[in-house]
């Protein structure tokens, strides 16, 4: 891969994880400060499992491609 290529998939990564997480930040103050209903909670359940799932596929696209530090498996 190319140093472009290389920068172009951390931003991708890095992007899409903190817009997921402000996305699942969003959901929880949601149900926070209002009543929560059954959407709001399967909402946030769907936030959660969709930012689990891309942390998990991004770690091993990483490991495949030998771009796993040291600290980052801790």
């Amino acid at each position: 891969m190319t140093q472009k290529e290389i920068a172009l998939l951390f931003a991708y990564i890095y992007n899409n994880r903190v817009r997921l997480e402000d996305e699942k930040r969003h959901l929880q103050s949601n149900i926070r400060f209002r009543d929560a209903d059954d959407v709001d909670c399967l909402e946030l359940i769907k936030a959660t499992q969709y930012l689990n799932a891309f942390k998990e596929i991004t770690t091993d696209i990483r490991h495949l491609l030998g771009f796993f530090s040291d600290e980052d498996e801790k």
